[in-house]
């Protein structure tokens, strides 16, 4: 019986979280006069597909922001694991004066809402003639998601055991070449944590492309959203066909991810 009731809660819960993308799904279906129609109509009896080919091919031509969405999100994603992995391992396997004071202020980094910084950031892109280039956007991108991978990283690393190294430098193998070989593929959920919310923050930004980008052909999918907001009239039936496009890549990834997530905490466990 209390089996029963868990997954009847979870399955409740499961549900409302689920609602609003069945809602944004039954819209992108819909024609515009459809959208106001009380009652609704969940399941459209004529589904208009064609919203999601006019929003790709269309005049509002989404392919291109979101490639180069994804470019930039990719980029980010890398160079924030570039980084923020040697730092991480740095900070666990090391002891040095200031590191819990360095670690204070990585974490101290995340009190600053973009807002604050805006105007100091466009002043050095625009000092280095980085306007209007995705340079400006995957670095800006990476100087606030470094300090929540460093994070992420160094709370996984802790828990790899320092054994497991001891043992390959007695059989010979260099720092480096274990860190490669041993703590990369046990720390792969880690990795993937900070990639996959390094690659959402980026993906989810809004405020530094609108302020660093004004050519049409380099704004991401987070700008070209906006473009489905008329001057009197909102055009939900294709914004939220625009939507369910911007969710595929998330999704999509998730999908590769997960076993890493369930397989990889458990793995790296050292009886000593």
């Amino acid at each position: 019986m209390n089996h029963l009731l868990i997954h009847a809660t979870l399955l409740f819960i499961f549900a409302l979280l689920l609602f609003p993308v069945v809602v944004m799904f039954s819209t992108s279906l819909q024609t515009f006069e459809n959208i106001f129609s009380w009652p609704p109509d969940w399941i459209p009896a004529n589904p208009q597909w064609v919203n999601y080919f006019n929003v790709w091919f269309g005049d509002y031509q989404f392919s291109l922001p979101f490639f180069n969405s994804l470019f930039i999100s990719t980029f980010t994603a890398v160079i924030t694991i570039v980084l923020a992995f040697p730092a991480a391992y740095a900070l666990t396997r090391f002891t040095f004066f200031g590191q819990n004071a360095l670690l204070f202020i990585v974490l101290v980094t995340q009190m600053f809402s973009p807002i604050v910084l805006i105007v100091g950031l466009y002043q050095l892109m625009q000092a280095y003639n980085l306007l209007n280039t995705y340079t400006a956007l995957i670095v800006t991108n990476c100087a606030f998601t470094l300090p929540m991978a460093v994070w992420l990283l160094h709370g996984y690393l802790k828990n790899v055991p320092v054994e497991l190294e001891q043992a390959a430098s007695v059989d010979g193998c260099s720092r480096v070449k274990g860190i490669i070989k041993i703590i990369v593929p046990l720390s792969a959920p880690g990795i993937s944590m900070a990639s996959i919310y390094a690659f959402i923050m980026s993906w989810n930004d809004l405020l530094i492309p609108l302020i660093f980008i004004s050519k049409s052909e380099m704004r991401p999918i987070s700008l070209a959203l906006t473009d489905f907001v008329g001057q009197n009239v909102i055009y939900w039936h294709e914004m939220m066909a625009a939507s369910i496009i911007s969710t595929v890549p998330i999704a999509v990834m998730f999908s590769f991810v997960q076993k890493y997530f369930i397989k990889g905490f458990m793995s790296g466990a050292v009886k000593e």
